[in-house]
């Protein structure tokens, strides 16, 4: 009896519900792992959340005890001015305001100029700001903020007239204020000198000579005489006229005018002048010069004509009359002149006490410069 074959099983029944294609440990391990991450993930969420709410609260002043909120952000103004996660922007410093050392104002004839900037403290990022020179408007020099309290910045260019200098501070969060303002008025410009007396080559019969004229106001006015080697002030009246007097020599006289304006330029004038040999006169003349002593009592009258050294009369010269006639007393009486004369009329000569003899008559006269000058007249009694 043959007995029976076994033929080994290929196919094992599998129980029901059960698939047929079972996971393998390691995606069993990774389920697990996913399904406790989830609280640590919502962790870190909510975490993030409150960090972002701290630097906005923070950003708006919230935090801070000393300062009160601002009931203008709203959440949507805190949410869009927070800082991101990866940067947070720090409120920079006010630079603060230069100023220049020195007076207000200044006048020059140079092109240009130079100002000392006065640096306060407190300047943030110091070595990356630049000192900036306002010409009005315009920016015409800078240079690199320094360390001192000082700077001095030169090659400043000047327009003709009128110029506004100021300084700033420019860092590398912007620019500060700029200083008050500097005038600095640049005038190139001569003064002219116009004389006006005396005329050029005019003869002076006097030892002094006064010159005027005219030139920029607020000029200073030098009169110098070259052939005497002297030299004196003249004064400059607000609307620019002068007048100056400087003594002059025998002959001819060399006389140079220099203005000077407040910006330091200058001009030059010449005057040639002569001094003559003229000098004033006084001429007394008498009514009558003879007298018989039988016939008095009788009069006289004196008169006197007075000239300067040009031969120009003179008014308001002091005359001082004498009469002495032969055997009687002398006589005075004391005018001035007019029209450059004086008179002494109807002078009384009694006939008690005269005797023949020579009289004379005798005018002074003093000139304005207290110069005297005197003159002699004779007559006779017989």
């Amino acid at each position: 009896m043959a007995s029976p074959r076994l033929t080994p099983r290929t196919d094992r029944a599998r129980p029901a519900g059960r698939s047929s294609d079972r996971p393998p440990r390691r995606r069993r391990a990774a389920r697990d792992s996913e399904r406790q991450s989830w609280p640590r993930r919502i962790g870190i969420a909510l975490g993030l959340v409150l960090v972002g709410g701290t630097i906005a609260l923070a950003g708006s002043g919230a935090l801070d005890p000393g300062l009160e909120a601002d009931p203008s952000l709203e959440p949507s103004a805190l949410a869009a001015t927070s800082p991101s996660a990866t940067t947070t922007a720090l409120p920079s410093s006010p630079l603060p305001a230069p100023s220049l050392a020195g007076a207000a104002t200044a006048v020059t004839r140079e092109g240009e100029w130079q100002v000392t900037a006065l640096i306060p403290g407190g300047v943030p990022d110091r070595r990356r700001s630049r000192l900036l020179v306002y010409r009005g408007d315009e920016v015409v020099a800078e240079a690199r903020l320094g360390r001192g309290e000082e700077q001095i910045i030169g090659n400043i260019p000047l327009r003709r007239g009128e110029n506004r200098l100021s300084v700033s501070i420019r860092g590398p969060a912007g620019e500060g204020p700029a200083s008050p303002q500097l005038v600095v008025t640049r005038d190139d410009v001569a003064p002219e000198i116009s004389i006006v007396d005396p005329a050029a080559g005019a003869e002076v019969n006097a030892e002094r000579i006064t010159v005027s004229g005219d030139t920029e106001a607020g000029s200073q006015l030098t009169l110098s005489n070259v052939t005497t080697d002297r030299s004196t002030s003249a004064a400059v009246a607000g609307d620019g006229s002068f007048r100056g007097e400087i003594g002059l020599g025998p002959g001819t006289n060399e006389l140079t005018l220099r203005a000077t304006d407040a910006a330091g330029n200058e001009d030059t004038a010449q005057l040639t002048v002569i001094r003559g040999e003229g000098v004033a006169e006084a001429r007394l003349t008498l009514s009558q010069t003879d007298f018989a002593v039988r016939r008095l009592p009788g009069s006289i009258s004196l008169r006197v004509l007075v000239m300067d050294a040009e031969g120009a009369t003179v008014d308001g010269a002091e005359v001082v009359f004498s009469l002495s006639p032969p055997g009687l007393p002398t006589n005075t009486y004391r005018t001035v002149t007019t029209r450059g004369q004086a008179s002494w009329l109807d002078v009384s000569m009694p006939r008690d006490g005269a005797t023949p003899g020579n009289g004379f008559a005798t005018a002074r006269v003093t000139l304005a410069d207290g110069s005297l000058v005197d003159v002699v007249a004779p007559f006779t009694f017989r």
